[in-house]
Formats: structure tokens, sequence, C-alpha cells
């Protein structure tokens, strides 16, 4: 009767330590999983951002384009800055002082 009980317990406990490892397992493939979920998350947020970036800048490119032919500038060959030798209207005016045409 003995050896039924310890055969018993052996076997219930051999049953437990199994599906313990089992539960770690489990825990363990849901741990990567929700880590490659973020990190693809992650990766789709940037791509999104950076789409909308772009597309921003191009509007604020066309925008700008559209400002420079509508007061008369053609638009600026590259980034450089205005010639020296630009109309009045395009340089910048300094806070204190004023321009009055007479």
């Amino acid at each position: 009767m003995k050896l039924t009980q310890l055969l018993s317990v052996s076997a219930v406990c051999t049953a437990l330590a199994v599906g313990l490892s089992g539960c770690d397992m489990a825990e363990q493939a849901g741990r990567e999983l929700a880590a490659k979920a973020e990190q693809s998350a992650k990766q789709m947020v940037q791509e999104t951002l950076k789409e909308s970036v772009d597309t921003l800048n191009e509007k604020v490119d066309q925008a700008q384009q559209s400002a420079e032919t509508w007061i008369g500038q053609p638009p600026p060959a590259s980034n450089e800055p205005a010639p020296e030798d630009a109309p009045e209207a395009a340089k910048p005016v300094a806070p204190d002082s004023t321009t009055i045409e007479t």
C-alpha cells in the first residue's frame, strides 16, 4: 500500500513539474512575442512618421514656391541667401529703422 501511495504521489509531483515547466515556457514565449510585436509597432510608427514628415516638407516647399510666385520673386535656385542687389522689398528691415518712400 505504501508503494502505491508513493508511486501516485511521485506521478502527481512529476505531472506538476511538467505542467509548471510548460507554464514557464509559455510565459517566455509570450514575452518574446510581446517584444517582437512592440518592435514591429515601433518600426511601423517610425515609417509612418517619416512618410508624414516627407509629405509635410513637400507641401511646405510647394507653399513657399507659390508664395514666391505670388509676390513676384522667382524661386531660389538653391539654398543660398538672396543676393545683395535684391529689391528693397525683399531685404529684411531692422526693427528700429523705418522706410518711407517719397
